[in-house]
């Protein structure tokens, strides 16, 4: 039976909404959280808690439920409350925390794939109102009960069925600033416009796209009214030009609030675009509009607005807070500004926006000529403190200044307040007011002081011509032209000022700036695209190898896929301009269309690396697909990347608030060579060879913060081993290892050889707790890129599940961490990555990493296990809401499954007993056969499973205690003592095998466990039974005095004593023993052992590394991978053991060849002399590589007669025989004598080398 483990933000439906819940239990503790810095905060919390520092640190419960497809409105209460006395160390940790009265859950509406959930929030803490106590709450109810209300929906968007750009040719062009601009007739021309007359430009440009769903954004293209200048002649030709209004990059609006313009530059582009075609109908000319009859107030100023606010540094390289000039050395810098025909006397607006980071108080000063404006006090940080703020941030505005000068210079300094005192300007904004007098050759204007209900005002714009035009701006879309009056060089016109209004002066006659040609663009027509499960958005460089992946996914999943150039998004959802907003509403436009479940898009994969600078194109910088960052770009803990934001469909939704829609993978790639790497992996991905590491979770824990890691790790452990016993557990308990110290610091060497080997051997899943960074995992230098870099597993990639800060921080473009190279290795690594890319915290760490296991192995209602993306969207919906769980992403194919063993291992009899009947105990020496067989997945019979079955037989669990390096030893029950490790056929389903059970027993009773991995040519299955009593010892035994028989090799079987290798070999040793070998190890000193080179202190433990010969527990093979080994000399010395405890050894010497050059040694040929036919050898120290062999003989006088040409891929060190028949290239017998050989070997790296040897024919 399989034991639901409860999940304290879980996902629930009732059949009424009126039911209750059982009674759910809290599993308080405390909690410590360890920053980077070694900066520690003790928390207390229960199990499933979300931990946020927004919510000081207090403990959150959360719950989701689902309510249906329904609108209603709910309350919630709850009742049957036991609450519990704080400890005083409970108290303690509380203090000076704000705890309430009583419990007040709330409750949202929330959204899923169209689905309605509530989800319920409390903290469980109150002060007792009786007693004045603080109490947490350890056992509740609550209760759902509808409020008969309906919530109200947002208005239902209609998308455009098709986009303009889907026919005719179309040119693509840049601006930078919001002007009129000019194109004249030859340059349609160079643009390649067949037609210029009808020339149309269609495009928004502008600022960035809103966050929030519920913003409007821009559906496609809208053309824009253009004025068309065509000469006396009134035929468009040469001469002729055109105007059009665009918006550049950098947004302005008014903000009712502060009474002023402000200002935001654009994350994603310094320029916008517009786009341009003359097979769209005639040319949309701006139309005029009468001035009004008769008005109430008079406009002779306007409202003018300057800003300095350049983008250059980003202090966390995280999230959106770009700042420009730094003040550290030099601490004074001047910014000028001008304002022509500015109004005299009248004060202007001064915003600054200033950051420092001082330990202490610092300040800047703001000046004009020498006459101060006024001071900004900037507050300090504690620079010493992870939690707190890198630097702070203030905004203040100066709106008493009255400059002297249209030319306003203001001078900015800052006085630090210790040496290491920094400073930032962020911007500095100006509102002033200018007379409305014309200057150059456009002039735009707004006036806040007309605006009024029922205003109609009168402008009147001076230093004008009879030329002069004045265009309405305000929705340039529908750009209108009012007709005007001239006279005294002014030009005046009525218009209604009921709202505010942007106006721009223009002369046509005048010089205006002209946009960039980016050349044509193909054909797109993404606002008609059929529903799809699967979107692939790659940059062009990718699409061939993004390519492969959809025609994978299409034709083994039976999945509808498109590619998609991020590039074609933001022409049609962004007006050309990069935008994360654009990428997210074409994504929900396939969502808010479909109409089933069957509709909806599925899966999203980014193709491509991202950075945090998504604007500049810096050297080296990773921005291939756009990034979301957090707002937040000063507190290191709250600053975070997450490609949730793309998943986040509905309406309610945006930025990083919501539940995720969609499963979403990101390929971490920026090179041609990476692209091709990853997709290798996943189209290889489910060809890799069987074997039980398909069914091996592997968990890795920390061994600090009170063996809060190690304790977390055994919990997930547990988890699998009680609700799916079919898979086997590893633990790698950092304090079960010695523990070093050298000039590095702490290190464990041997955790690292124990992770590799886990590796190389195979794991289905790689699972992390406790510590980490973009360099390797805990603090001991676990895992650092070296180490991934030695690994050697093409063909068994696991899964990564890293609960650990940062380890994959992929936005980062100077730093490759190490995470991604775990997904970007050519030749091993992993197949993806579960995994965190900022700061995470280790209770809503441990609350998702356990909602991962609620997940990867569910199934979906077809019977096939979830893909990657459906695991992580169910884990994240079902963790409780914060930061935390944003900072955890998908670097892998979100729409892949794991190579699950499909079927089910079964055991029938022992000792040819029915396991449903009671069966004999296994005892100590005795022999036991077991029999079983193979059932599918739906559990019917199959009858054509013919292969090979993997059993592992267990002893009884047993308690382990870890060393206690770094703090209390801690203590795990583990049932990994292995009694019998082998392999046996399995013929129609059906399969038997038998083992000897070893001396070195736990002689107790108890039951052990049998884990099965089985493979055919084309399928697997995995099972377990622990219906099996181990203990006592069999009175009649054998009498066996014999240890086992042990030949070694290195590499291969060809290979000689004292032969070569490269610097990791593979050790190799066949071993037999009538009664079996023991690689249980439970008494001292019975282990496997090899010592290399005399070094007792440093004995390599093999028993794991034991597998027996099919159908044969009588011999077996050792295999075990040395690494880094020293050129020169070497010897190495193997004990065995048998399962009656009688021991043998053997010793091998082998010489380790520099791996840098390809060397020969031992060319022969046997036999030596010969008469018909010999073979030709040789030892080279390029094992595992292909190898071109050229063997040329030749005559005592150097004429070449024969040439043998042969390619070998080498297992080992040792090439032979080549055979040959003593004929020449003609077939002809050679004549007797002596001849000379050379064998020339290159391997597939491009080594050579050659020697030479002779040989006798006799006859």
């Amino acid at each position: 039976m399989r034991y639901l483990i409860l999940s304290l933000f879980f996902i629930t439906s009732f059949s009424s909404f009126s039911q209750t819940t059982n009674s759910i239990e809290l599993d308080w503790s405390e909690n410590l959280i360890t920053y980077p810095n070694g900066e520690k905060i003790n928390t207390l919390t229960f199990t499933g808690a979300s931990l946020d520092e927004k919510n000081s640190w207090l403990p959150e419960y959360s719950h989701l439920q689902l309510t249906g497809s329904t609108n209603e409105l709910f309350t919630v209460e709850l009742f049957d409350t036991e609450f519990k006395l704080l400890s005083s160390t409970e108290r303690q940790i509380l203090r000076n925390k704000s705890i309430p009265n009583d419990i007040k859950p709330s409750i949202n509406s929330r959204t899923i794939r169209k689905q309605t959930y509530q989800q319920i929030n409390f903290i469980p803490l109150r002060k007792n109102p009786q007693n004045g106590q603080l109490e947490k709450l350890i056992r509740f109810s609550f209760k759902l009960q509808s409020k008969n209300q309906t919530k109200t929906n947002l208005q239902n968007k209609n998308y455009l069925t098709s986009s303009v750009l889907k026919s005719g040719k179309w040119v693509k062009i840049s601006v930078d600033t919001t002007a009129v601009h000019k194109i004249t007739y030859s340059q349609l021309i160079e643009m390649g416009i067949s037609n210029p007359e009808s020339i149309r430009i269609y495009g928004s440009g502008g600022g960035m796209l809103p966050k929030m769903n519920a913003a409007t954004s821009l559906d496609d293209l809208p053309n824009n009214p253009i004025y068309m200048e065509k000469g006396s002649d009134n035929i468009f030709n040469s001469g002729d030009f055109i105007l059009f209004y665009a918006r550049g990059p950098q947004n302005w609006k008014y903000d009712e609030t502060s009474n002023e313009f402000i200002h935001e530059n654009h994350l994603y582009s310094d320029f916008s675009y517009y786009f341009l075609s003359s097979d769209m109908g005639s040319p949309t000319l701006i139309q005029s509009v009468a001035s009004l009859p008769s008005s109430n107030i008079n406009v002779t100023g306007f409202d003018d607005y300057v800003v300095i606010d350049e983008d250059e540094t980003n202090l966390l390289e995280s999230g959106r807070l770009w700042l420009g000039t730094t003040f550290d050395v030099i601490t004074n810098y001047t910014f000028s500004f001008s304002f022509p025909n500015l109004v005299a006397g009248e004060p202007i607006k001064i915003n600054t926006n200033l950051v420092a980071r001082s330990s202490s108080t610092s300040q800047f000063k703001l000046l004009s000529e020498s006459n101060l404006i006024g001071e900004v006090e900037i507050p300090s940080v504690n620079t010493g403190s992870y939690t707190s703020s890198y630097a702070s941030m203030i905004e203040k505005k100066f709106d008493q200044f009255i400059p002297t000068s249209a030319n306003i210079n203001l001078d900015l300094e800052y006085e630090k307040s210790s040496p290491s005192s920094k400073g930032w300007l962020n911007y500095i904004r100006i509102n002033a007011r200018r007379n409305l007098i014309f200057t150059t050759n456009q002039m735009a204007f707004r006036d806040l002081k007309s605006i009024g209900a029922g205003n109609n005002a009168l402008f009147l714009l001076q230093n004008s011509n009879d030329k002069i035009q004045i265009w309405d701006v305000t929705v340039p879309s529908s750009l209108k032209s009012i007709v005007t009056n001239y006279s005294n060089s002014s030009t005046s016109f009525i218009a209604d000022a009921n709202l505010l209004k942007e106006y721009i002066a223009i002369d046509p006659n005048g010089d205006f700036p002209t946009p960039i040609n980016l050349g044509s663009i193909q054909n797109q027509n993404l606002h008609a695209i059929a529903p799809t499960d699967m979107l692939i958005i790659s940059p062009t460089k990718f699409s061939s190898y993004a390519s492969k992946i959809a025609d994978f996914h299409r034709t083994k999943d039976n999945l509808k896929v498109s590619v998609i150039d991020p590039e074609e998004i933001y022409n049609e959802f962004s007006s050309g301009s990069p935008d994360v907003s654009a990428i997210r509403n074409f994504v929900k436009m396939l969502y808010d269309r479909s109409s089933s479940e069957l509709d909806m898009p599925k899966y999203l994969l980014l193709f491509g690396d991202g950075s945090f600078d998504n604007k500049s194109d810096r050297e080296n910088n990773t921005n291939q697909i756009l990034t979301y960052q957090s707002e937040n770009s000063l507190i290191p803990t709250q600053s975070f990347v997450t490609d949730d934001f793309f998943g986040l469909l509905d309406d309610e939704e945006g930025e990083a608030s919501g539940l995720v829609d969609i499963g979403i993978g990101r390929f971490p790639v920026n090179t041609t060579e990476e692209a091709q790497i990853v997709s290798n992996k996943i189209l290889n991905y489910n060809n890799t060879e069987f074997g039980d590491w398909r069914s091996l979770i592997c968990f890795i824990g920390d061994d600090e913060d009170n063996n809060t890691h190690m304790r977390d790790a055994n919990k997930l452990a547990e988890q699998v081993e009680t609700n799916y016993p079919e898979f086997k557990v590893q633990r790698i308990f950092l304090d079960d290892y010695e523990q070093i110290t050298n000039s590095a610091g702490q290190e464990y060497p041997d955790v690292n050889v124990e992770i590799a080997n886990s590796i190389n051997k195979g794991s289905l899943i790689m699972n992390y707790t406790g510590h980490g960074n973009e360099n390797g995992l805990g603090h001991e230098h676990i895992l650092m890129l070296d180490d991934i870099l030695s690994w050697k597993n093409p063909t068994k990639l696991p899964l990564f599940m890293t609960a650990t800060c940062e380890f994959s921080r992929f936005d980062n473009y100077k730093k490759l961490s190490s995470g991604e190279m775990i997904l970007l290795r050519n030749d091993g690594g992993g197949i993806g990555l579960f995994t965190t890319t900022r700061l995470v915290y280790s209770s809503p760490n441990f609350s998702l990493n356990q909602n991962f296991y609620h997940h990867v192995f569910d199934k979906d209602s077809d019977g096939n296990h979830l893909r990657l993306g459906d695991i992580m969207r169910k884990t994240k919906n079902e963790t409780a809401s914060g930061i935390n769980k944003r900072n955890f992403t998908l670097l892998g194919d979100p729409a892949l499954r794991l190579n699950y063993p499909k079927h089910t291992a079964k055991t029938i009899q022992i000792n040819n007993i029915n396991i449903s009947q009671p069966t004999d105990t296994l005892k100590a020496l005795s022999k036991v056969t077991i029999s079983g067989e193979i059932i599918a997945n739906t559990g019917e019979n199959l009858t054509d499973f013919t292969g090979t079955v993997y059993p592992t037989v267990y002893d009884k669990a047993s308690i382990k205690t870890t060393r206690g390096n770094d703090g209390d030893p801690f203590e795990y029950t583990e049932q990994n003592s292995v009694l019998f490790k082998g392999k046996a056929s399995v013929s129609n389903s059906n399969f038997t095998f038998s083992f000897f059970v070893p001396k070195d027993i736990n002689y107790n009773y108890g039951n052990g466990k049998i884990s099965y991995y089985a493979n055919s040519l084309n399928s697997d299955a995995a099972g377990y039974t622990n219906s099996i009593v181990i203990g006592g010892t069999n009175p009649d035994a054998n009498n066996d005095k014999i240890g086992p028989e042990i030949e070694l090799y290195m590499d291969d079987e060809q290979f000689t004593p004292g032969g070569m290798t490269s610097s990791s070999p593979l050790l190799l040793a066949i071993v037999q023993d009538s009664s079996g070998i023991n690689t249980l190890g439970n008494s001292i000193g019975h282990d496997i052992t090899a010592i290399l080179d005399q070094k007792t202190d440093q004995s390599i433990i093999l028993n794991d590394s034991y597998e027996s010969d099919l159908d044969n527990y009588q011999k077996g093979k050792i295999s075990y991978r040395l690494s880094d080994l020293e050129t020169g000399e070497h010897e190495i010395q193997v004990k065995v053991w048998d399962n009656v405890n009688n021991s043998s050894e053997n010793q091998l010497e082998f010489i380790v060849a520099d791996d840098a050059d390809l060397i020969l040694k031992h060319v022969l040929n046997y036999p030596n002399p010969f008469t018909t036919n010999t073979g030709f050898y040789f030892e080279h120290n390029q094992s595992s590589r292909e190898l071109d062999v050229l063997i040329q003989i030749l005559t005592i006088s150097g004429k070449l007669i024969k040439t043998i040409e042969i390619s070998v891929n080498s297992s080992g060190n040792r090439v032979g025989p080549i055979p040959w028949d003593g004929k020449d290239d003609f077939g002809n017998s050679i004549g007797r004598g002596v001849y000379f050989y050379r064998v020339k070997v290159r391997a597939d790296d491009g080594k050579m080398v050659n020697k030479f040897q002779k040989l006798v024919i006799l006859k």
